[in-house]
């Protein structure tokens, strides 16, 4: 059975890129925004993994990390930030909210399947 990925991302190119790497391996849903992820996570729906941009329109991925790490029911799902942003304080601030990883755009390929591989075999471990 495949793993679900939760992918928050606005960029077209970026999610066309997700989507190439990832389809074949686990079910990707993607929500333009994390506000719209929220819904989704709202109408029941548990992905085993978020991926989730940082800069985003409505709720940011910032904000939308932060609103999961405060909730009972989602705060167990990893979250993994994906940004442009490469400060150490930034990195530092999402990892102490709640953030089980961080990719740093650009990214290599092997990257994004290593992250993923590691938050995945973590919380199969737990």
């Amino acid at each position: 059975m495949k793993h679900t990925i939760l992918i928050a991302e606005d960029d077209e190119p970026m999610r066309l890129l997700l989507d190439v790497l990832l389809k074949n391996k686990y079910n990707l849903v993607f929500k333009l925004d994390g506000l719209s992820g929220m819904k989704w996570l709202s109408e029941g729906n548990i992905p085993s993994v978020i991926l989730s941009d940082f800069k985003l329109p409505k709720m940011n991925g910032f904000d939308f990390l932060s609103s999961l790490s405060q909730s009972g029911i989602f705060a167990e799902i990893p979250f993994i930030i994906i940004s442009s942003r490469t400060d150490k304080l930034f990195k530092k601030r999402c990892i102490d909210a709640g953030a089980k990883g961080f990719l740093e755009k650009p990214f290599d390929p092997s990257q994004l399947y290593q992250i993923l591989d590691e938050v995945l075999q973590n919380k199969i471990e737990n």
